[in-house]
């Protein structure tokens, strides 16, 4: 059975060797390049140094450093370097530096009916022919990926679509000098940084026509440079022309520089600037966002840069920054301050519109009185609108620390509200600070219990600010009072005290106020040894104050006591105060030893400065006054009052109860006998 099998097959190989060989054709493809067409056995055509290669799957002819300078198809004239035929999408990959130069040729043309041509790739290519450089009957064309292409025709079209398709340049170089239109299609959007440059040579042509038979037409240039030149308005659509972004220079050598059919938006910055012989603008609006624009009018006739019936105005949200213009005479005119804003009067006119934001301010924290917001100097009320940018900003407020800063202002929602943050200004320590100095100066080993003082002490924050001001004198309070108590250990230290009144007078127009007055020790008799515990009275308002001056002594020195002191106010400089600067000699009256003071007795000065020994005073006072004057406020004329006719019996000004003061006589000259007294006269100068 294998054998009939083998047999069967070899008789089949045989046969198959006896028939005639079949020759399968190439296929042809619809692309020629350099004179030669693509076929399924040609897939690369030398061309010069370099190469065109096409992958009819994805329909890409890629030109590496290829040189055309043969055109197309043999039977047609004029012949293009790369020539389309039928319908078909084309994509040429361009890599190095590649050309095509015929000087009786075109460049780039297809004939189909739905031609699209789609440019790409970082190498460049140079177009320098006869007729038409860049052409598709009814397709779009796209330049972009980085693309370079630098074109010259010198008797045709720069790049054409017929039938009115879609010119996109993104991300690409282009130049086109032509000598008719350098751009016609539809519409042109050029965007993404590209770099284009169009010029018509020719009269009674445009830079870039965009535009077809139904009015229907629109020019888009994004963030890209643009510069076009020609007879007739250098960018012409029959739509809108949009810049956002980028630059824009347009010259016409015998008409408007830009013209459109329908509105004209500039915006994002873009400066648009225009140099023609009649007034640049169109039959629709004229609208200007953020944008830079100068116009120039260079023809010799009185004519304005700007046609009267498409006057740019400003949008909402926007406003002049700068704005100047010259008249027919070569005058400059700045039109912020002149007030006199219609652009479409002057041969020149140049200016910029900003972006502005309403700003607003919210200061923190909540309560605070007088607040008063600057920027730039300038006082606020509500919100401020602004331009993006940085603004100085002072901020003031009542008890607060004034505010110093700067503020970025951007297009971000985030920056149209400012919160500044005020800091309170610090309390005032002064008190407690004398306080802890005070309980420093003492010697704790000297008392029975220092503990109280030094948890006052301790017991100080320092970061209160001056809404928490009570909070710091309560800390001074604290530690006074926990001076006050201290009780020194036996047998060692002895308090005394010297009381004395203080008397607080008003001698003008406003009632005194809070005010602490401080007394001193000028001079003891003998030498001693003293601690200072309390030296201040705290007054407020007009009345007699009770006051003591306390100090401790060493036990042993209890004894130079006997010699006196001199006691005085020390002069403040408080506004408004006059002080009573009278000094008296104090001299303690001791009950059977040094250590235990039962009384006082005070001598003053005569007018020699003399200690007045015969007439001893049982106690001391002191008398300030207050004579503060009220704002002077005019008043209205008054009636003269009439003279009183009450007889008043005359008055003593004495209304004491002499039966109370003599008794009070006779118990303190009993007093005064029960009293073992140790005292020496001396007489002492002040």
């Amino acid at each position: 059975m294998k054998k009939k099998l083998f047999a069967i097959l070899l008789s089949i190989v045989m046969v198959a060797g006896l028939l005639p060989t079949v020759a399968f054709a190439a296929e042809n493809y619809d692309l020629y390049v350099n004179g030669e067409q693509f076929t399924s056995e040609k897939l690369s055509i030398a061309c010069g140094e370099g190469t065109a290669s096409y992958d009819p799957n994805t329909k890409t002819l890629t030109l590496n450093n290829a040189a055309i300078t043969n055109g197309g198809k043999s039977d047609e004239s004029p012949k293009y370097g790369i020539r389309v035929v039928g319908d078909t999408d084309l994509t040429i990959k361009l890599s190095g530096t590649n050309s095509i130069t015929l000087d009786n040729g075109g460049g780039i043309f297809a004939d189909g009916s739905s031609d699209n041509y789609n440019i790409i790739g970082d190498g460049k290519l140079t177009i320098n022919v006869k007729w038409d450089a860049l052409y598709t009957l009814n397709g779009n064309i796209s330049i972009s990926e980085g693309a370079k292409l630098d074109i010259t025709s010198a008797q045709g079209c720069g790049i054409t679509s017929y039938n009115k398709g879609i010119l996109s340049i993104d991300g690409a170089k282009v130049a086109v000098s032509s000598y008719y239109t350098a751009a016609s299609a539809k519409e042109l959007e050029i965007k993404n940084n590209s770099e284009v440059v169009l010029i018509a040579s020719e009269d009674r042509f445009n830079a870039a026509y965009m535009g077809d038979e139904n009015g229907a037409g629109k020019i888009e240039i994004i963030n890209s440079k643009v510069e076009a030149t020609s007879y007739y308005p250098a960018l012409f659509t029959e739509g809108n022309l949009t810049v956002n972004g980028g630059e824009v220079k347009c010259t016409s050598t015998a008409d408007g520089a830009i013209w459109t059919k329908g509105n004209i938006l500039i915006k994002g910055g873009a400066k648009v600037t225009t140099d023609s012989k009649f007034p640049m603008g169109g039959n629709g609006t004229f609208t200007v966002e953020e944008a830079e624009i100068d116009a120039k009018n260079t023809n010799e006739n009185n004519i304005p840069a700007i046609f009267d019936e498409s006057v740019p105005v400003i949008a909402d949200g926007y406003h002049l920054n700068y704005a100047k213009a010259v008249d027919s005479e070569g005058t400059e005119i700045d039109l912020l301050s002149s007030g006199t804003q219609y652009f479409a009067l002057y041969k020149n006119v140049h200016f910029i519109t900003k972006a502005v934001y309403p700003v607003s301010f919210v200061v923190t924290p909540d309560g605070l009185t007088n607040v008063v917001v600057k920027v730039n100097g300038q006082e606020v009320t509500g919100s401020v609108s602004l331009e993006a940018g940085t603004y100085p900003v002072e901020v003031t407020a009542d008890n607060c620390k004034a505010y110093t800063d700067n503020i970025t202002i951007t297009a971000d929602a985030a920056t149209h509200t400012q919160t500044i943050a005020m800091t309170y200004l610090p309390a005032d320590y002064t008190k407690v600070d004398a306080a802890i100095d005070k309980a420093n100066a003492l010697n704790k080993d000297e008392y029975k219990d220092f503990t109280a003082v030094e948890a006052a002490v301790n017991a100080v924050v320092r970061d209160k600010n001056i809404t928490e001001q009570s909070e710091v004198d309560a800390m001074a309070k604290a530690i006074e009072d926990a001076i006050a108590a201290l009780q020194y250990k036996d047998a060692d230290y002895i308090k005394i005290e010297v009381p004395f009144k203080l008397t607080v007078k008003k001698t003008g127009e406003m009632d005194p106020g809070k005010e602490t007055f401080k007394f001193a020790i000028e001079r003891f008799g003998a030498t001693t040894e003293y601690v200072l515990v309390q030296d201040t009275v705290e007054t407020e308002g007009e009345k007699t104050y009770e006051g003591k001056f306390i100090f401790t002594i060493k036990e042993n020195q209890a004894g130079n006591l006997s010699e006196g002191f001199v006691i005085r106010q020390v002069k403040g400089n408080a506004e408004g105060w006059t002080y009573d600067e009278t000094k008296f000699y104090a001299i303690p009256m001791f009950a059977d030893t040094y250590t235990n003071v039962a009384g006082w007795s005070f001598l003053k000065y005569d007018e020699n400065a003399e200690l007045d020994y015969n007439n001893p005073i049982e106690e001391i006072g002191f008398t300030n006054s207050y004579s503060a004057k009220k704002p002077v406020v005019p008043s209205e004329p008054t009636e003269p009052t009439k003279p009183d006719d009450t007889i008043k019996s005359p008055q003593t000004g004495d209304t004491s109860n002499m039966v109370l003061w003599i008794a009070l006589l006779l118990v303190s000259g009993s007093a005064a006998i029960g009293t073992t007294v140790v005292s020496r006269k001396k007489k002492y100068n002040r």
